[in-house]
Order: C-alpha cells, then structure tokens, then sequence
C-alpha cells in the first residue's frame, strides 16, 4: 500500500529536488570546475553521476578523489574499464598512499581486493604482483 501512495505522490520530496539541483548544477560542469569542487570540498560521491562519464578517464580527477578521502571503492568503481589495463595507472593506484586498511580506520577489518578492478592482462604481472604483496605485508605489519 504505502508504494502506491508514493506512487501517486505528486511531484518531488524536499530531499530529492535538492539532490536534482546538485545534479543540475555538476552536470553543467567542465572537468577542471568537477576537480576544484573535489578539492575544495564542494563535491562528493553522491555527485559522481551528475558530471559525464568521460570525465573518469582523466587520472589527475581519481587521484584528486582519492587524495581527498573519497571513498576508494566509489572511486574505482567509476574508473573507465580501459585504465585497469593500464600498468602504470594500475600502479598508481596500489599506491600504499591509497590503500585502503591503512587510510580509513572504519574499514580496516574489510576484505578489499584489487583484483576485482585490475584487468587479467595485468594480474600476473611481475611488477603488480610485487606491488599487492607489498600492500599484504604493511597490512600484517
């Protein structure tokens, strides 16, 4: 009963015009005006589908979210697929910097796995599986 009262519910509750109007004011933005609200604070994961996703190709936007504490799964999960083949990107992102049990104390006892973003070409790769296993090693230490 109560889903069709919302059903027929006219127009928008208070909190989804203002989610709207966020989305509306990020999805005129360019790159560089999306990478300063990063910055500056004034943008969050809830706005990540508002700007285009052409934007997620741009390396220098995810380390901007990620130095600015967004969530790391978030993040990844909006990459463009083809950066994940991308040895130095991927690199890049194993970073000990980023990793994720030693930045939020919140998720330290959650399992994350690289593996499930890293493309198969590179998941027996020399220099990535050194790379994890450095990661495996500051996370028992």
């Amino acid at each position: 009963m109560a889903d069709q009262k919302y059903f027929y519910q006219d127009g928008y509750s208070a909190q989804e015009e203002k989610k709207l109007k966020r989305y509306e004011e990020w999805a005129q933005k360019s790159l560089e005006e999306v990478k300063e609200g990063v910055i500056v604070g004034s943008l969050n994961e809830e706005q990540y589908g508002a700007f285009s996703i052409e934007f997620w190709k741009d390396e220098s936007l995810i380390w901007s979210c990620l130095k600015a504490e967004h969530d790391i799964e978030i993040v990844f999960n909006h990459v463009r697929k083809f950066l994940w083949r991308d040895k130095e990107f991927v690199l890049g992102a194993m970073s000990e910097r980023w990793y994720y049990p030693l930045t939020s104390i919140e998720f330290q006892d959650q399992e994350f796995n690289y593996f499930d973003y890293i493309h198969e070409s590179l998941k027996n790769d020399e220099d990535v599986a050194t790379a994890l296993s450095k990661l495996k090693n500051l996370e028992t230490s």
